[in-house]
């Protein structure tokens, strides 16, 4: 049986790749104007000026269409995160901070397109996806820690990362589900890094936990 999360059609060349993303766009643009209850498979047909026809060779309804452009949104996230580590030299304190920095990056540009896909995301995304998902952006952020200059040798960055993270992450959707406005950006993420990097801190100087 065919998911209905799933596409039709895997495009693999150029111009079926950009169609896919156009009708993507148009449920995104779709959902901020209508709403994804209001919001219609042939209105997102039409916003993305391709046919109805064209658009089920592609995506069998529009459950699957917001899977797959959720699952696209989160990737571009993923890749943000593993950017912040590229800096070569960097301390775990200086790895916080540009996680922070990277994420709000990716984020707040589209903040209300963000704020609307993640209303939508724990509905639509199955949950063993869920857990798939989240558990890359963790270890991400663990292979960010794992490189950086004063990363204690032998020392598993995962639960660490996981604490970072879930912060980061739990911060920045909770503002975006909840706040009329979000917080301006200067002093936000100077509060975001100095919580990141003193639970980071406070989780190093523990003993780490060898529990089988």
């Amino acid at each position: 049986m065919t998911s209905v999360h799933k596409t039709r059609r895997k495009p693999s060349q150029s111009r079926a790749w950009m169609t896919s993303i156009a009708i993507q766009d148009a449920f995104v643009i779709g959902l901020l104007e209508r709403g994804y209850a209001q919001v219609s498979i042939r209105d997102i047909a039409s916003i993305a000026g391709v046919g109805l026809g064209t658009l089920y060779l592609y995506f069998p309804n529009k459950e699957s269409i917001a899977a797959v452009t959720i699952r696209r949104w989160l990737r571009h996230l993923l890749r943000a995160i593993e950017r912040s580590g590229k800096e070569p030299h960097a301390t775990v304190q200086l790895r916080c901070q540009a996680l922070v920095q990277h994420y709000l990056d990716e984020v707040l540009p589209q903040a209300r397109a963000w704020q609307a896909l993640v209303s939508l995301e724990r509905s639509i995304t199955e949950p063993q996806l869920y857990r798939q998902m989240y558990t890359q952006f963790v270890q991400a952020v663990a292979g960010n820690f794992q490189t950086a200059s004063d990363w204690p040798p032998g020392r598993d960055p995962f639960p660490v990362a996981f604490l970072a993270f879930s912060l980061l992450c739990s911060a920045v959707r909770d503002a975006l589900l909840v706040l009329d406005m979000l917080p301006e950006r200067a002093p936000w993420q100077q509060q975001l890094e100095q919580a990141v990097g003193s639970a980071v801190a406070c989780a190093m100087a523990a003993p780490p936990n060898t529990a089988g």
